[in-house]
């Protein structure tokens, strides 16, 4: 495989990288909408409130992994760098 085949995989994998760090993100944050609505309804109930962490802890992770996918972005493109020299 040649340098420019591996760059032009690099950047397809930021590419749908960035796609779906997006996508991950647009779920939490539509995910934290649902949770503060769920959670104003089940006021007051103790098996609505356990739900209403699971959601946070749902919640938490989507966006954890959008940024975790937004630092391989970061990672891809150094690697582009290093490897365009």
């Amino acid at each position: 495989m040649s340098v420019d085949e591996i760059i032009r995989e690099v950047s397809s994998l930021k590419m749908s990288s960035g796609q779906l760090a997006i996508m991950f993100s647009s779920a939490g944050q539509s995910l934290q909408g649902s949770t503060n609505q769920i959670a104003s309804i089940v006021r007051g109930s103790r098996s609505g409130q356990e739900a209403v962490v699971a959601l946070g802890i749902a919640t938490k992770s989507l966006l954890d992994a959008a940024a975790t996918i937004r630092t391989m972005e970061r990672s891809c493109d150094d690697c582009i760098a290093q490897l365009s020299r």
